[in-house]
């Protein structure tokens, strides 16, 4: 059964790479050529010859033949009327909507879908791949790939429309190419075929007052010089967010910027038309000369990328300005010292924007943020709030300026300020101080405390080895959020703690052993033990002595009458120890129990002492 399943793979696999028909390049010069740019906007339309845009087959009322080269959302639009209306009934056809996921047949502008289907990687940005579209008289609307019989999508409509018109479009962001009034591939046109060319011609829109002056303002005009050798603008900028990357020492803040220039040849008379008085244009960003930057201290050379740009309005003196987001990656790593306080810390980074041309000469002045060009972006320009707190400061530095401080050999050809903008920012992480400072502060008192608790117990011993199983959690989680290039204290602080217990955890060990044991023996450990310096020190019970005065003939022998048995006294020299210890009468000094008691109090003393000048530091 395992090769009928390997055999089913082989035919689905070669089906699929047949799936799509491509054009070759004898095939487009038979094709006329649309290129959509503007977006999902059907701005050319074009008629339909009404000789030609029926077929031979007399069951059909509509076909048509064509190619699509996009990375997604080729739009074609087939309507009764020129310039149809969101109301006006069309068939709306959507090629590889939804990043090139989806094909979808509409019966309205951008709505009213009847029927979809998946086709992922339907279109390719690198092949004219090929596809029909054939109406019956009876309102079945099919869509297909070219060579199959099948459509993708096919939709019975009971009232079909008069097809006149067709125009194309694509997604903001992608530029699609269309070939259209294709002959049936697969040979030369005769009369032998059952389908006719389709001939179609553009249709001349009427233009509206504003678009004849735009027309005669950009007839001729190149885009990519500037209106005068020296141009003069005005930038201000707002910072929407910032954060600050430690892996890579860098600042990613999202920047908005409002740009203002005069261009003396984009003047015009408000009432150059009659009855229309017109004082203001809007561009597109590629229509006209706009200026462009690039972030000079950033690992990307490429110009900002202007994310849902604005279009830029024209007052009729040439006074024009331009309103764009962009987001920004700048190096941050003037680090002063190795030490840093994270995750509370604080970085002053610059982003140094410059402009994209080296040829201009761009003299930059700041804009006002009370200012009117200011004030009016100001409720799009929504700032997002993040754990950073972030102060900045904006100036510009002239040319000359910049060229003494930062020499290079193409400063002859950069004559252009550099608008520099100078950012504070300072981690305020609640929750990073809460994972990481609650442990940590639960750990020192239980070890703190640990040291007044009963000693040499196997329970002390599960408590440190608890603790260090903690901290060493926390060291691998601060390990993976730390900064790279800096040690922050918080890892200082954690490495103490950690061999702080490790410490207490070896001597309780230790004092439980037999070795122990065998150094309270020695001579040195019981004079020190003994010693009333040593246990005052340690708060350790002081030892009463008393005399023996039971036998006022030590060292004498004498005879007992009674029982004629000859006792040899002790030592009248030799001191009784007692101890105010209530639990026993008489103790043996220099025991493990003592030792490890006056070691708790020490280390209590010193631990304290070291975690308090840590944390203060830290802090």
């Amino acid at each position: 059964m395992h090769w009928i399943y390997i055999l089913m793979l082989i035919f689905v696999w070669i089906k699929s790479a047949d799936a799509n028909f491509v054009y070759t390049k004898n095939m487009a010069s038979r094709c006329k050529e649309h290129i959509s740019q503007h977006g999902y906007s059907y701005d050319t339309f074009y008629e339909i010859q009404t000789d030609t845009r029926a077929t031979k087959d007399p069951d059909k009322s509509f076909e048509m033949h064509l190619a699509i080269q996009a990375s997604s959302n080729g739009h074609i639009l087939l309507s009764p009327v020129s310039r149809p209306g969101s109301a006006d009934p069309v068939y709306e056809i959507v090629v590889g909507g939804g990043a090139n996921t989806f094909t979808e047949l509409r019966r309205n502008l951008r709505r009213n879908a009847k029927t979809s289907s998946k086709t992922h990687g339907i279109l390719s940005n690198m092949e004219l791949r090929g596809f029909y579209i054939k109406i019956s008289k009876e309102g079945l609307i099919a869509f297909g790939r070219e060579g199959e019989i099948l459509p993708i999508i096919s939709f019975y409509d009971v009232d079909p429309l008069d097809i006149k018109y067709m125009s194309f479009a694509s997604w903001n962001g992608v530029e699609a190419k269309f070939l259209y009034d294709c002959p049936l591939p697969g040979g030369e046109t005769n009369d032998n075929d059952t389908t006719t060319v389709i001939n179609s011609k553009e249709v001349a829109r009427k233009l509206t007052p504003s678009e004849q002056i735009k027309k005669e303002l950009l007839q001729g005009r190149i885009t990519s010089l500037p209106p005068e050798r020296s141009v003069d603008i005005q930038i201000g900028v707002v910072i929407t967010s910032a954060r600050y990357d430690a892996f890579e020492s860098k600042m990613i803040a999202g920047l908005a910027f409002v740009t203002s220039w005069t261009d003396k040849s984009m003047t015009w008379d408000p009432n150059k038309i009659k009855d229309a008085n017109i004082s203001k244009l809007y561009f597109r960003p590629n229509q006209i000369w706009r200026p462009t930057f690039l972030v000079f201290n950033s690992d990307d050379v490429n110009p900002l990328d202007a994310k849902n740009p604005g279009l830029i309005s024209m007052n009729n003196n040439g006074d024009a300005t331009f309103h764009f987001r962009a987001t920004v990656e700048s190096w941050c790593v003037m680090y002063t010292t190795t030490l840093n306080k994270w995750p509370h810390d604080e970085y002053i980074c610059s982003i140094v924007i410059q402009p994209w041309e080296p040829h201009e000469q761009i003299k930059m002045e700041l804009l006002n943020p009370k200012d009117l060009k200011m004030q009016i972006f100001s409720d799009i320009d929504t700032i997002v709030r993040n754990e950073w707190q972030v102060r900045w400061d904006q100036h510009v530095l002239p040319s000359l300026k910049w060229n003494k401080l930062y020499p290079s050999t193409n400063n002859e050809t950069n004559q252009s300020d550099k608008f520099v903008i100078t950012l504070k920012l300072k981690r305020t992480a609640t929750s990073h101080i809460i994972v990481f400072y609650t442990p940590l502060l639960v750990l020192i008192t239980f070890v703190l405390l640990s040291f007044w608790s009963e000693p040499l117990k196997m329970s002390r011993v599960w408590l440190y080895t608890g603790c260090i199983t903690v901290v060493c959690m926390g060291l691998c989680y601060v390990d993976y959020l730390m900064p790279c290039h800096t040690v922050p204290s918080i890892l200082i602080l954690y490495i103490t703690v950690l061999a702080g217990v490790l410490f207490a955890l070896l001597l309780q060990v230790t004092l439980m052993t037999e070795l122990a044991k065998t150094i309270c023996d020695t001579r040195l450990i019981q004079t020190i033990l003994t010693s009333p310096h040593f246990r005052f020190i340690f708060f350790l019970p002081p030892i009463k002595t008393c005399k023996n005065y039971s036998t006022l003939n030590d060292g004498y022998s004498h005879d007992d009458g009674d029982s004629g048995i000859i006792v040899t006294p002790r030592n009248g020299n030799v001191e009784e120890m007692q101890s105010d210890n209530p639990t026993t009468t008489t103790t043996t000094y220099g025991q493990p129990a003592e030792l490890a008691e006056a070691f708790d109090k020490l280390l209590f003393f010193v631990y304290t002492i070291a975690f308090s000048i840590i944390w203060v530091i830290h802090f």
